[in-house]
């Protein structure tokens, strides 16, 4: 409840401060804590991602359960809303899978056959959907020759195939929004995937 009215009282200085001066930045922290505060009241967990902080946030009720550095971002698309957006899909190449295990009556399943999906079996690089056509790419630092070649790959993806993208989605009337975050190791792109479940919903903060 403290945490709480912190938001609150937080929201309304800035309120203050967005309506004296035209602070667009002091508006857009306003609209955000607002957002935040209507998470807050209820028992869900939600995750923030402050691109201006450079952090990703796992909250409940207004607390710090867990948070992750964001080494690099960038935006192609249209201005998110300052809005509660859910996970929708989480996308990857290798995506984890349980094992469809039936066993048989009277004789329940050893701890070992449970296949529970820890950390070190979530994917290094994977999407994740939200609502209103925005997903956020996820993936770690890369160095060396790695580095190298996947440099190669964004290049085209961002300077000839967003700009595609872009002319054939305003053709059909489809705006969107990619995001592409970089953390600074392989543990923080894991532990970001394991930690968000389709349904969370989560925040995505800029001061534009």
């Amino acid at each position: 409840m403290k945490r709480i009215l912190i938001l609150i009282s937080g929201a309304a200085i800035l309120a203050g401060t967005a309506a004296g001066q035209g602070d667009v930045a002091a508006a857009a922290k306003t609209a955000f804590l607002e957002q935040e505060y209507a998470l807050a009241k209820t028992s869900a967990s939600y995750f923030v991602f402050d691109f201006d902080a450079r952090v990703i946030i796992l909250k409940a009720r207004g607390f710090e359960l867990k948070s992750w550095p964001i080494a690099a971002v960038r935006k192609w698309g249209r201005t998110t809303a300052m809005t509660a957006y859910p996970l929708t899909k989480k996308s990857a190449i290798n995506k984890p899978q349980r094992k469809n295990i039936t066993p048989k009556p009277g004789d329940p399943p050893k701890d070992a056959e449970l296949d529970v999906l820890e950390l070190d079996k979530m994917p290094l690089r994977y999407t994740l959907e939200l609502a209103a056509e925005i997903r956020l790419h996820v993936r770690p630092q890369t160095k060396g020759f790695r580095r190298f070649i996947g440099g190669i790959g964004r290049i085209f993806s961002w300077t000839m195939a967003q700009p595609l993208k872009t002319v054939f989605r305003a053709v059909k009337k489809s705006p969107f929004t990619d995001i592409d975050i970089v953390v600074p190791t392989e543990i923080e792109a894991k532990g970001v995937y394991w930690s968000f479940f389709e349904g969370q919903k989560c925040l995505l903060h800029w001061s534009e």
